[in-house]
């Protein structure tokens, strides 16, 4: 049998081995956590650099609704809403078509006959 203070000795040097470890990997941590906050804010520096430049800024127009909505829609007249609301459908049909052949004469690509309308 071992004597009491072996056991203290034991205890008290595994505690602060224990703590020590805590120590340095609580440091450990914190280090890469400050190197992993300086990166974000470098990564910020630089979008908010490219955004700063003059001429990025994009004015867009306002969103134009095609149709009605919400209350409007529940008690307006039912065919003029139906009426709006596929008027609004054709003209973004229209868009995509308008869209998609300049895109593809852009490419050299062929074109579609029904998106050239020629029939």
């Amino acid at each position: 049998m071992l004597p009491w203070w072996f056991w203290v000795l034991l205890w008290t040097v595994l505690i602060l081995a224990t703590l020590l470890l805590a120590v340095l990997a609580g440091f450990r941590l914190f280090r890469r956590a400050m190197s992993v906050l300086d990166g974000a804010s470098d990564a910020a520096d630089h979008i908010s650099g490219e955004f700063a430049k003059p001429g990025t800024a994009v004015a867009y127009e306002p969103v134009v609704r095609r149709y009605p909505h919400g209350t409007d829609a529940t008690h307006g007249e039912r065919e003029e809403i139906s009426e709006l609301r596929h008027l609004g459908k054709a003209e973004r049909i229209e868009a995509r078509r308008v869209k998609r052949v300049a895109r593809r004469s852009n490419r050299g690509q062929a074109q579609n006959m029904r998106d050239l309308n020629l029939f």
